[in-house]
């Protein structure tokens, strides 16, 4: 079972994302990785784009999805650079740390997005 990340699903219509989103880009390895942005992107018709755009997401290679701090680590094990760190993480009480400080983000996020 692969839990490296096969498909990272992003918000491009927040700045931070994307300039975050961008880095991970530029990085060895990330030719492996289907980006989506969900605000330009198409996606499969079975997905939920709402839920996607509500909290970062990835598809691991077996299938299934991993989202906030535990699709973080899914992305970074599918970087050579960071697949140690995400390696690392990948367990409880690391992951459980790093869904806090992802949902305290998940407040401040709207602050970065523009007006519709």
């Amino acid at each position: 079972m692969s839990r490296a990340a096969k498909t990272v699903y992003f918000d491009g219509g927040c700045p931070v994302c994307q300039r975050e989103i961008n880095w991970y880009r530029s990085w060895r390895g990330a030719e492996r990785i289907d980006w989506v942005d969900l605000t330009q992107d198409e996606i499969d018709p079975s997905l939920d784009r709402c839920a996607l755009m509500a909290r970062f997401t990835v598809e691991r290679g077996d299938g299934s999805q991993a989202s906030g701090a535990a699709g973080f680590i899914a992305m970074w094990r599918a970087l050579p650079a960071s697949a140690w760190f995400g390696r690392l993480l990948d367990n409880r009480p690391a992951t459980w740390a790093l869904e806090r400080a992802y949902r305290g983000f998940l407040g401040i996020r709207s602050l970065w997005r523009p007006a519709s």
